[in-house]
């Protein structure tokens, strides 16, 4: 009986988060806390008071044993970095998209799609970022140019594959932290001394 617009949980997991938008045809989730237990194939259902749908098309979730390595990439206020995104690429899939998401408000930044040239185009999000990773040898890795403050958050990448009526998707996360430029230095150190 509630609206969608409302986005309420049914049930009491809270490892799991509404975090699409509804006014866009999206209903994704977010899974957190993840473990070898939650591999399996998701569907999504959305029931209105006219009928119900489904995807067709299974989402395979697979979960690996945790690496230890969280990876963290340093960078300077103006400054490009690279976040890097490694898997192991599949043959037998057909790779259809790679985005880029922050996690902290769960936000998009940039999709990429491969083009029949073999180039890959940046599909929706800003000029700042450009792919410079080959997926075919399990590199989604981005450049981020003219780093703010504001960029000092966990990003998320994930590479998407389609098998027949499954999709399967590889998520990686990596941690940015954006040092201050001289110009913020400089301008903190003035508002310091009061000048």
């Amino acid at each position: 009986g509630e609206p969608c617009e409302s986005g309420k949980q049914q049930d009491a997991g809270s490892r799991f988060r509404f975090v699409g938008n509804l006014s866009n045809n999206d209903v994704s989730i977010m899974m957190e806390r993840l473990s070898r237990a939650d591999s399996n194939v998701y569907r999504c259902r959305v029931e209105l008071n006219i009928a119900k749908f489904h995807t067709p098309k299974g989402t395979i979730v697979k979960v690996r044993a945790a690496s230890g390595n969280d990876s963290v990439v340093s960078g300077t206020e103006g400054a490009s970095v690279t976040l890097p995104c490694t898997f192991i690429p599949s043959n037998s899939h057909t790779l259809t998209t790679v985005s880029w998401m922050r996690k902290e408000a769960y936000q998009h930044v940039v999709t990429f799609r491969p083009q029949p040239n073999g180039l890959w185009t940046t599909a929706n999000g800003g000029n700042r970022y450009e792919f410079i990773g080959n997926p075919k040898e399990g590199d989604a890795s981005v450049r981020i140019k003219q780093l703010s403050l504001n960029d000092n958050l966990t990003y998320l990448c994930l590479v998407e594959y389609t098998h027949g009526n499954h999709q399967s998707l590889i998520l990686n996360e990596t941690r940015l932290q954006v040092m201050p430029g001289k110009k913020s230095l400089l301008r903190s150190q003035r508002i310091e001394g009061g000048h």
